[in-house]
């Protein structure tokens, strides 16, 4: 059994150095160092969905609509030129769709057809990709989940599940009410779709949050329509659902 080792603090400093250090630790700067050392940053439009406004490292995510997962997995790739991401087990993934939310084609590893084995190409380009996107190919089991979610926690890669996960997910986005726009009476193109996305999630982000989106929008990415925060809370037995939905 292994127990963490509280800092020794510095005898030698006097008790105004002491309070500084405090001060300086507890910062709002220090603070926000500590939630950008744990998430990556996502789309502008999807900051005021997620918890800070950014994307938890090291965690399971489902994101249980197409497109939304997409736009989600974008965020840390656009973000930088060294991020990597993985797409286990989708073959029908919709490349295109993924470039014009900003997800690029170079940095895109793709195992179409892991078979039994997806768990274990998950766990092994966990260390080589940032963000994993996956679909299961065959039925998980207990162990496998254990494996690969510590093997999460250990590299700091985010997986973003396509289905309900069996194992411990972090959050959950899902998209609802959908709304297209761009077609008349029997003339006109699709143009875009109008969504309200939900996260729901554990611990401090069990409190539900929604936006409304253009997912796709006209160009083909993704942007906030208005209103474009609207937070509510649901009733009580809602909540509790949502919860022990992801316990």
């Amino acid at each position: 059994m292994s127990a963490r080792i509280a800092a020794v603090p510095d005898l030698s400093a006097t008790p105004g150095e002491r309070l500084a250090a405090m001060l300086e630790e507890t910062s709002p700067q220090a603070r926000r160092a500590r939630i950008e050392a744990s998430t990556r940053p996502v789309l502008p439009a999807l900051e005021p969905l997620l918890p800070h406004g950014r994307l938890p490292k090291g965690v399971v995510v489902e994101v249980l609509d197409h497109a939304l997962l997409l736009a989600t997995a974008a965020g840390p790739a656009a973000a930088s030129d060294t991020l990597w991401t993985a797409i286990i087990g989708w073959p029908d993934a919709g490349l295109a769709a993924a470039r014009a939310y900003g997800l690029p084609w170079e940095r895109t590893l793709l195992a179409d057809a892991p078979g039994d084995h997806w768990a274990e190409t998950a766990s092994v380009l966990a260390d080589a990709c940032e963000t994993i996107i996956l679909r299961p190919t065959s039925r998980p089991v207990p162990r496998q989940l254990a494996r690969l979610e510590q093997r999460l926690r250990t590299t700091g890669a985010t997986l973003l599940a396509l289905d309900p996960w069996p194992g411990t997910a972090e959050l959950r986005l899902t998209a609802g009410n959908a709304v297209w726009s761009g077609l008349g009476d029997g003339w006109g193109q699709l143009t875009g779709r109008q969504v309200d996305v939900r996260c729901v999630g554990r611990g401090r982000a069990a409190r539900p949050r929604e936006v409304r989106l253009l997912l796709p929008d006209e160009h083909g990415g993704v942007s906030a329509a208005a209103p474009a925060l609207v937070e509510r809370l649901p009733g009580a037995g809602d909540a509790v659902a949502s919860v022990a939905a992801l316990a």
